[in-house]
């Protein structure tokens, strides 16, 4: 380790310098072309990942298709894109390749409209969203246009077959910072939800003020309390 002097007054206490850590596939996005400062901060998703209990994302979660549209944006783009993925709650997500690439779309969307999502923006309450999931043991596929609630429901709740064409309600006029924790309770007392759609405005965060909904009839809700 070097050593260096200060003022003539002898040699500088060496300064550790913490080693970064890098996962197994750091090599394979340099080879798929990414530039350096991009392709290590999408591999410290991949790290944090891997060392706690948190849901980020894994180099199998990436096809080639959404690393192929991150190396179309300049280096300050991707990066930012970067940070939002790494921001958006991804506990959800199914498909993160295809969120990935619906965030490269909403930030190209903000670049071109000079626009950008206030630091205010209130999202869903993620402690009350994991609280209604556990009462329902429902599941919910988040992307960015959309978040969808069931589609089937769990079948210890529900024994019917899916609803048939014509049943899907419209529901519109929904404040826009209302989220599933709100909404379900409301819809449940017309009957069984067979899913719930609710609509996202990717430019802000919130949703678009209008869902849709398949109510299942009663008979077929198992009563399981």
């Amino acid at each position: 380790m070097a050593m260096e002097q200060v003022n003539g007054n002898g040699p500088e206490e060496p300064i550790d310098t913490p080693e970064v850590s890098r996962s197994e596939h750091f090599a394979a996005l340099l080879e798929a072309g990414l530039p350096q400062n991009v392709a290590e901060k999408l591999d410290e998703l991949y790290v944090a990942g891997e060392c706690v209990c948190v849901c980020l994302v894994a180099h199998s979660d990436l096809d080639e298709r959404a690393l192929e549209a991150l190396k179309e944006f300049n280096e300050e783009g991707a990066l930012q894109v970067l940070v939002q993925f790494k921001e958006s709650d991804l506990s959800h997500v199914q498909n993160k390749s295809a969120f990935l690439c619906g965030v490269m779309k909403t930030y190209r969307q903000r670049e071109k409209q000079g626009t950008k999502v206030s630091d205010s923006t209130k999202g869903p309450d993620e402690a009350k969203i994991k609280e209604l999931l556990d009462r329902t043991d429902y599941t919910l596929d988040v992307t960015t246009g959309q978040r969808k609630y069931g589609g089937p429901p769990p079948e210890p709740v529900y024994s019917g077959a899916q609803p048939n064409v014509g049943t899907e309600i419209f529901i519109g006029k929904i404040p826009r910072d209302l989220f599933e924790d709100e909404l379900v309770p409301l819809f449940e007392k017309a009957g069984p939800i067979w899913d719930l759609r609710l609509m996202m405005d990717p430019l802000s965060g919130l949703n678009r003020g209008y869902s849709y909904c398949v109510i299942g009839s009663e008979h077929d809700l198992i009563d399981i309390t």
